[in-house]
């Protein structure tokens, strides 16, 4: 909480008083709601990978957390109908296929401490994918906005 509400502070000291870019408001309720979705999708991430690291180790979380890029190929494509290269696509195959072998050897695996693991990665891609559609939508020099925002209503879900 305390890392978000700096976020936002110092976002908003960068806008109001050294005018790193110019002043903006939340222009329309869609852009409400992008933000806001943004930031829940941050909190369920945080969220479901405290509760994960309850049931596994740091290390197997680190590993599931390596496929953080497949998922967000795919959310892309879901999202946006972006395509990566083939070779993109088949470098992931190796990645997701190690961690595949490593939770069926992990001695103290726990199935719904990986599922709130899975949960985690694909739920930080998804964000990834989102801010990448809210920055893209909105133009430039709305990050600092987002980031205001952003860690506003992060603060306000937890």
């Amino acid at each position: 909480m305390c890392h978000m509400t700096t976020c936002s502070l110092l976002s908003y000291i960068a806008i109001a008083w050294m005018k790193m870019v110019p002043m903006q408001t939340i222009r329309s309720r869609v852009q409400f709601f992008k933000i806001s979705a943004l930031s829940l999708v941050f909190c369920v991430s945080v969220v479901f990978g405290n509760i994960s690291l309850r049931y596994l180790p740091v290390s197997f979380n680190q590993a599931v957390g390596a496929t953080t890029p497949f998922f967000t190929a795919v959310f892309a494509y879901l999202m946006t109908l972006k395509r990566e290269a083939w070779l993109t696509y088949i470098t992931l195959v190796p990645v997701v296929t190690g961690v595949i072998i490593a939770s069926g050897g992990e001695p103290s695996f726990h199935l719904f401490g990986f599922i709130m693991c899975i949960s985690t990665t694909a739920a930080r891609a998804l964000k990834s994918v989102l801010q990448g559609i809210l920055l893209s939508s909105e133009g430039r020099g709305d990050f600092m906005l987002c980031f205001c925002f952003y860690g506003l209503w992060h603060d306000f879900y937890f």
